[in-house]
């Protein structure tokens, strides 16, 4: 029986384009379900989205505040090296507590690393 069936081009075409636009039809319908279910599950993650953005962004001002670790801004740093620098010309840890108001520790720390050095 299916041996007999034969089909022209035009007849081809036909179901071709029938076929789209069946297709079409089923892509308009079946999305405009989903658009209102689609909508209310989307804004809570929005939502939660801008929360996380407002975060980014206070920690980004929060980072803009600190000076960058290689700066000269940096007090720490500056200190740490102004520490350096006099225990290598000899300075005691006493005096290195009483210049630069670090602890009594952490100077003997640098007295002891920095005279090795010497």
């Amino acid at each position: 029986m299916l041996e007999n069936l034969t089909f022209t081009g035009r007849e081809l075409l036909m179901a071709v384009v029938l076929a789209t636009v069946v297709y079409l039809l089923e892509v308009l319908v079946f999305s405009r379900r989903r658009k209102p279910g689609g909508r209310g599950n989307a804004e809570p993650r929005l939502s939660a989205l801008q929360q996380e953005l407002e975060a980014l962004k206070a920690r980004v001002e929060a980072l803009e505040l600190r000076p960058p670790a290689d700066s000269a801004l940096d007090t720490q740093k500056t200190i740490h090296v102004e520490a350096v620098r006099l225990a290598r010309n000899g300075a005691s840890a006493q005096e290195l507590v009483e210049r630069l108001g670090i602890s009594r520790t952490e100077a003997d720390l640098i007295i002891a690393l920095h005279k090795a050095e010497s």
